[in-house]
């Protein structure tokens, strides 16, 4: 979930005249329901992932109080098809635990390929009801050894605020030398009724062995309305996908 968001929800369901007058805030690369798919399997191929973060940042805010996080998922891909699942931990205002759901196909258009599905965000005993829904749909294509992905997310329903959400994102990617890679993105978070901001990333990410790498991330936005929650900061992680 997305920490100052659920201020907003809960005001939202309580005193409707308030809500309006916050902010909502906003799975940056730390969580992985949010990255886009960019390969198409020929057969049915099951993996799963393990990380660990000094912070779960999503689309710049942290989700823990910027304490420590631990992220499980599982997917299964066929034919351009894909599903998965997700869980990690959170810390606001009474919620530990976050489940996220997604799913969606990947068309090969030759030079580029075409990601269109969803993402969706639960919460274990939410005081009120924030699951919320995205579409996503995510270009991604290369430009010599740089890779680029367009990622647009959409909800009618922003985390129970009753407010349509969109987050647009340019991320880019590309070797610094073997086994060591640069990448950062560029994301704007729109929320009817809502204030707007911007968020990027940069970071270097290094693979230690097949399947597990560390990245260090440098995390901002563009607004203080998210207090300490939305400063600056740089996170560490550790992953390993089997």
């Amino acid at each position: 979930m997305k920490a100052i968001t659920f201020t907003v929800a809960l005001a939202a369901a309580l005193l409707p005249a308030v809500a309006l007058a916050q902010e909502a805030s906003s799975y940056d690369n730390q969580a992985p329901a949010a990255e886009a798919q960019t390969s198409v399997s020929s057969g049915p191929t099951v993996s799963f992932g393990l990380s660990a973060a000094t912070d779960y940042v999503w689309r710049g805010v942290s989700q823990t109080d910027s304490d420590p996080a631990v992220f499980a998922t599982v997917s299964i891909a066929s034919g351009g098809f894909y599903l998965g699942a997700g869980t990690e931990n959170v810390d606001f205002l009474g919620i530990d635990q976050e489940y996220d759901i997604w799913g969606g196909y990947v068309a090969d258009l030759g030079g580029a390929k075409l990601d269109i599905g969803f993402v969706r965000y639960g919460y274990i005993d939410a005081p009120v009801n924030i699951d919320t829904i995205e579409a996503k749909a995510a270009l991604s294509t290369n430009a010599g050894p740089v890779g680029l992905t367009l990622a647009v997310y959409h909800t009618p329903d922003y985390f129970g605020s009753s407010n349509p959400a969109t987050y647009a994102e340019l991320a880019a990617s590309a070797p610094l030398a073997e086994k060591l890679t640069l990448s950062g993105a560029f994301g704007r978070q729109q929320i009817d009724r809502l204030a707007d901001y911007d968020t990027w990333n940069l970071g270097v990410a290094y693979e230690v062995m097949p399947g597990a790498k560390v990245d260090v991330r440098y995390h901002d936005t563009g607004t203080n309305a998210f207090g300490s929650l939305g400063d600056a900061r740089l996170v560490g992680s550790f992953s390993i996908a089997f």
